[in-house]
């Protein structure tokens, strides 16, 4: 069988059962792969799915079919490589549907909000009592007490990453603010 013929039976065959196969199945990866591993897989997959190979055949058809896999492809890269998007996902794919809806997406997006917004960061009732008076102790410049009200909300959310860097920072600036005190400006050598 020559090569172009080949190539139009997995299209077709790709095509017809592409409503069928979940993003690791398309990107042929593994659910419990590393993040790293999808962008290989996808430039893999990518590259030998590309239309522009489908276009030398000179057939619209599996032009067109070929497009479309490769629109899905990417779908899959661009859900999977983003942590938020590929919990919601996974979720979604625990219920039986292979596609991420827009209500995930929805929800993959309002997660990146909440981790990104420092507000956001405490899980507990207890810790956010104490990380709400840590960030007001950060934004008055108290990083000694910001320190200790981070240490207080980590004893409620020990794997708060969020607190962890917090905490460090915080004791870092406050590292800086006593160096600046016990230096005296007005200290003259003759």
């Amino acid at each position: 069988m020559d090569s172009k013929m080949r190539q139009r039976i997995e299209i077709e065959t790709l095509h017809g059962l592409l409503d069928e196969l979940s993003y690791y199945k398309l990107l042929l990866v593994e659910p419990d792969c590393r993040p790293e591993a999808f962008e290989t897989a996808f430039r893999r997959e990518s590259r030998s799915r590309h239309p522009d190979r489908l276009s030398r055949l000179g057939d619209k058809g599996i032009t067109k079919k070929g497009t479309e896999i490769y629109r899905t492809i990417n779908e899959a890269y661009r859900v999977l490589k983003d942590p938020d998007k590929r919990r919601a996902y996974d979720a979604e794919l625990a219920q039986g549907q292979l596609r991420l809806s827009e209500d995930g997406q929805a929800d993959a997006r309002s997660a990146g909000k909440a981790a990104s917004d420092p507000a956001q960061a405490a899980r507990t009732e207890k810790g956010a009592k104490y990380w709400r008076l840590a960030l007001q102790n950060w934004r008055d410049e108290d990083f000694n007490g910001c320190a200790m009200n981070v240490q207080f909300a980590l004893s409620f959310e020990p794997d708060n990453e969020t607190f962890q860097q917090y905490l460090k920072e915080a004791k870092e600036k406050a590292k800086g603010q006593m160096a600046k005190k016990t230096q005296n400006p007005y200290k003259l050598r003759f």
